[in-house]
């Protein structure tokens, strides 16, 4: 390891050293220039309301959203570009499709190019959202950094097993753990019989449980990039972590009996954003032929779903049944059960809250557990049901209520605004920007694309479901980061009995505990 000299020493800087302090006055301008393209992102935002007005029935606002969704990846830091992993892209697209993807399809697939007058409102309110995810996305956009792998790979050691390696295998494991309790709970014969609307029954006050899921997507994730990082710097990875990153992955297979997808799909959208915030090459061919496969697994588990309980031989029929019967498979069920709801909020505008901002207040409240608190308030999604078809609500269905409208119901149109502004702003792209930051941890990279997964989930969702996330997702990291250090700690003590008995010629090797973490892991 060679040391610098200092400059008083009159030797002349490396040209690395000359290049870095000319690129420091364009590092000081960054904030500034981000800030002009927010502004200027903000002022274009302007061209939905002027070509509704020209044009009418809600095609204005339909081509300012497609509009506003690539604006991001126009100005995004460090030039135009169109990849779905990179965060000016992503976020964008995740919130198209949770309230613009079936409008545009109707848009474009009738023959008058004019939506109804009940689409139109609706869109308005989608398009408010948009706004203020564009410019967010904008504003917060970075150039993608190289990471420091002399800080996230341990190259004197390379099969050593880190103590950060030992804390997400712990967390993994917890994870498990709960997840199984949880179906210990229902049985296990009975778990796999279940109807879909009977898993919701059967994980009401059972919330706790079913947040191993997110203990074992980010223990997924983590493992995943430390195979990532040792095979791009060209070193063999360890077997533990190996096989403890597939086995947590493929755990998700397990989710998919009771027809939820969206976990699977959620854990291998937040590898992907983690690999690509490492500088993985991932190709968009790859992505394109993984977005098919999403869509044709998604016909497939709704028709399994749709017999859930009759007999796995029921099941897999009914799945090829519902595949044979798909005439367009660009028409998703899913996403026009979304925008049908904000489409009846926004035209009924049904009396969920009492008050402005109420269901933003009740998303801390609902964080207190049920079996700690029985009659805490109701999410909006269940005050929705319950006013919308009291029948479902009570068989243990649900429906799906934007984000959009949730911030409409709250506070009209400003409140669409600022609710999609923040999500976007706390929640995704910020923890993207630090995930690819240069000297972030792989445990803060893997906690952070495994919230930023969620934003499709969540433009779908409300606030407090996000806020359960980011609060389940903080704890995994908090237990890693401790047992980490406990691991540490046990380390340093058997190396210390082992120098006191055979002296410190002879250091005693503790190689099972593995060796300590590179800094800031």
């Amino acid at each position: 390891m060679s040391l610098r000299p200092p400059r008083a020493w009159g030797i002349p800087r490396a040209p690395g050293a000359r290049r870095a302090a000319k690129a420091a006055p364009a590092r000081a301008r960054a904030p500034r220039v981000r800030l002009g393209a927010a502004l200027l992102v903000a002022a274009l935002a302007a061209l939905g309301p002027v070509l509704e007005g020209s044009l009418g029935s809600g095609l204005g606002w339909t081509i300012g959203i497609v509009f506003l969704t690539l604006v991001p990846s126009l100005a995004r830091a460090g030039g135009p570009r169109f990849h779905p992993l990179d965060p000016e892209t992503y976020v964008p697209a995740t919130y198209f499709l949770s309230v613009a993807y079936t409008p545009v399809l109707r848009l474009l697939m009738s023959s008058s190019l004019h939506l109804s007058g009940r689409d139109e409102a609706a869109m308005e309110v989608a398009y408010v959202g948009a706004a203020g995810c564009a410019i967010v996305c904008t504003a917060l956009s970075r150039p993608p950094e190289a990471p420091n792998v002399e800080r996230l790979v341990p190259v004197h050691r390379p099969k050593a097993i880190l103590d950060q390696d030992w804390g997400n295998l712990v967390v993994g494991l917890l994870g498990l753990g709960l997840v199984f309790a949880w179906i210990a709970s229902i049985g296990v014969r009975r778990f796999f019989t279940l109807s879909y609307a009977d898993t919701y029954l059967e994980g009401f006050g059972k919330g706790i449980l079913i947040s191993g899921w997110y203990l074992i997507q980010l223990a997924a994730v983590y493992f995943f990039l430390r195979y990532a990082s040792l095979r791009k710097a060209r070193l063999r990875a360890p077997m533990l972590v190996s096989v403890a990153g597939a086995s947590f992955l493929m755990s998700f297979l397990l989710y998919t009996v009771t027809g939820r997808r969206g976990a699977l799909i959620f854990a291998v959208a937040s590898v992907g954003l983690a690999l690509h915030a490492y500088g993985m090459q991932i190709r968009r061919l790859w992505l394109a032929l993984g977005v098919v496969c999403a869509v044709f697994y998604g016909i497939a588990i709704d028709g399994f779903r749709f017999k859930q309980g009759s007999g796995l031989d029921a099941q897999i029929e009914s799945a090829a049944a519902r595949i044979d019967q798909t005439e367009n498979v660009l028409e998703i069920g899913e996403l026009q059960r979304i925008y049908e709801n904000l489409a009846s909020i926004v035209n009924e505008k049904p009396p969920l809250v009492e008050y402005p901002g109420e269901s933003w207040v009740n998303a801390v409240l609902i964080l207190v557990p049920s079996p700690v608190w029985p009659d805490r308030p109701l999410a909006l999604s269940q005050r929705y049901v319950l006013w919308k078809d009291p029948d479902l609500a009570r068989r243990g269905g649900g429906l799906a209520l934007s984000a959009a409208a949730e911030g409409y119901l709250n506070l009209g149109l400003v409140g669409t605004f600022l609710q999609i502004s923040a999500m976007c702003a706390l929640f995704f792209m910020l923890p993207l920007v630090l995930a690819a930051a240069r000297d972030t941890s792989l445990l803060g990279r893997a906690t952070g694309a495994c919230l930023a997964s969620f934003s499709y989930n969540q433009f779908r969702g409300e606030l407090t479901a996000l806020l359960k996330i980011s609060f389940t997702l903080g704890f995994a990291a908090l237990v890693a980061i401790l047992t980490a250090s406990f691991v540490k700690l046990v380390r340093r003590r058997l190396d210390a009995m082992g120098k006191v008995r055979h002296g410190y010629e002879r250091p005693l090797r503790h190689r099972r505990l593995g060796q300590p973490s590179s800094s800031g892991q």
